[in-house]
This record gives C-alpha cells, structure tokens and sequence, in this order.
C-alpha cells in the first residue's frame, strides 16, 4: 500500500512539517517519514500518545453532544501537532513548526487522510 508515499508528499506539501505518522487504533506506527536524519523514535512515540488524547477527546465530544472526533490541533510555543482521524481506528500525526501555515497543513493533511482512508 502507498502510505508511505502519501505520508511523504504531505511532507513536501506542508513546507513546516518536521514528520507524519500513520498509527493503528492500538497506537502503533503503522508508517512514518520524517525530515530529521536518524531514527523515528520521537514520531512513533508522538503517534502513541495521540492515542491517549484521541480517547479523551473522544469521551469529551460524546459527553457534550458535539458528536464524531474528526481532528484536532495541539498548538505550543515551538511545535503544532494535528491529528486527523480516519475509519477503523485509524490516525494521521503532522507534526510541524508553529511558525508554519496551520490553515494549510490541515488542508494537506486532511487530503493524505481521504487517500490513506481509500487504501485501508
């Protein structure tokens, strides 16, 4: 399947983006690619722990009526980091300087996420 070649051209479409992580419903990194030389440890274990916060997300949506997760953004002084839902459990994590175009990296990455969801 393509996921890596998705993952990567949503890196060449968001100019800011440091990496992006495909992740199962139990957390794992199903694919990755990143910007930085070296192991992805970093952007496995950022997929893993959007786990967490996708369940609570999940709880707090249900709770107030709002309906579905879809996606959300975690926005910090140096690093964004979205997270855009797919069917079966499935996740896509963008992670990438705050100084870039959030408005753009949500277009892109709700794009790689049609794709990836026509593939699983």
């Amino acid at each position: 399947m393509p996921f890596n070649y998705i993952l990567t051209n949503l890196l060449v479409d968001v100019p800011d983006a440091l990496g992006a992580v495909f992740v199962d419903s139990d957390g794992e990194a199903v694919e990755w690619v990143s910007n930085r030389d070296g192991p992805p440890f970093e952007l496995r274990v950022e997929g893993a722990c959007q786990a967490a916060t996708l369940r609570q997300l999940g709880r707090v949506t249900a709770a107030t009526g709002a309906g579905d997760l879809q996606s959300y953004a975690l926005v910090g002084s140096q690093l964004t980091t979205l997270t855009q839902i797919l069917p079966h459990g499935y996740y896509i994590v963008l992670v990438a300087r705050r100084s870039g175009s959030l408005g753009l990296a949500r277009f892109h990455l709700r794009r790689a996420a049609a794709a990836i969801a026509g593939e699983i």
